[in-house]
């Protein structure tokens, strides 16, 4: 049998997990076209057909479903020695520290990280925005930021604060609607928030409590776009505190609405506790959230 490339099993992991070859496609940074290539020379060198391509997507051959086990341990293996590589090696504090986080909180970590290179010079942070948790132990990030407590897997879990909401509106909306808002009369004002796909957002259903108050005539899929709007004067809209009262041209109407707060989870492999620049930035960012 021929040698086989380790980056070529990956590409098989990358199809396994996305379904298509257009999503492995744009996960692996490639063309379709080139995986399509390299995953029939993978098949080639092994001399069986790894994966069928279906109406549907991509379904892996029961050969393919065999070789899929062994790369994921493969895998395993070379993100241990990674992370083996962070706490052992000489990096120190120098090189780039990727998290991942829901929404408010990417927001809020990109509004109040600071000047954390002046105290890191060496330092790279990316912050990686996504609804759904990135897997800490195929290193897809380094932390996570999770709003819930995660319960699987080995992983180093630690509640480091909350985010709070309030009601908001822009300086130049209060001003013109400062008496109805301070009766609370809101039937007489507008409202941002979120459309019919996130009608079950707390903050949809919060804003639904309050007495006469018409539906979001500004109505966004995203947390960003509520702020946007908010901020833009169309309306009140519930924002995270650490987002609105840190921006001087909003007013906090409602300061806290306790059946919004939620908790905030750092979350990192076990492996990387002892590393000294992933223990810099988790330091950082628990800062901010405490």
């Amino acid at each position: 049998m021929e040698h086989v490339d380790w980056d070529d099993l990956r590409l098989l992991l990358a199809i396994a997990r996305e379904g298509t070859m257009r999503s492995a496609a744009a996960a692996c940074d490639l063309s379709a076209a080139t995986l399509s290539r390299r995953l029939t020379e993978l098949e080639r060198r092994l001399g069986e057909p790894l994966i069928d391509r279906v109406p549907s997507g991509c379904a892996v051959t029961a050969f393919g479903q065999r070789v899929l086990a062994w790369a994921e341990q493969m895998e395993a293996l070379a993100h241990q020695i990674e992370r083996a590589g962070d706490v052992t090696g000489s990096h120190g504090l120098e090189g780039t520290v990727r998290i991942n986080a829901v929404e408010w909180m990417s927001y809020i970590l990109m509004k109040l990280l600071g000047s954390f290179q002046e105290r890191f010079p060496g330092l790279a942070i990316e912050v990686l925005t996504s609804q759904q948790p990135y897997n800490l132990a195929r290193r897809e990030a380094d932390i996570a930021i999770w709003s819930e407590c995660p319960d699987e897997g080995d992983l180093y879990v630690r509640r480091i604060g909350k985010v709070r909401f309030g009601l908001y509106a822009s300086r130049d909306y209060y001003l013109r609607h400062k008496v109805a808002i301070k009766k609370k009369e809101w039937s007489k004002l507008s409202f941002v928030g979120y459309d019919e796909r996130r009608g079950d957002h707390p903050a949809a259903r919060w804003l639904k409590t309050l007495p006469g108050a018409p539906a979001p005539s500004l109505r966004s899929s995203y947390v960003l776009g509520v702020f946007d709007g908010v901020l833009g004067g169309s309306g009140l809209g519930v924002l995270a505190q650490l987002a609105g009262d840190t921006t001087s041209d909003l007013v906090c109407i409602e300061p806290h609405i306790r059946e919004l707060d939620q908790d905030v989870w750092m979350v990192l492999h076990p492996a990387l506790r002892g590393s000294e620049r992933i223990r810099a930035v988790s330091n950082l960012v628990a800062d901010i959230f405490r």
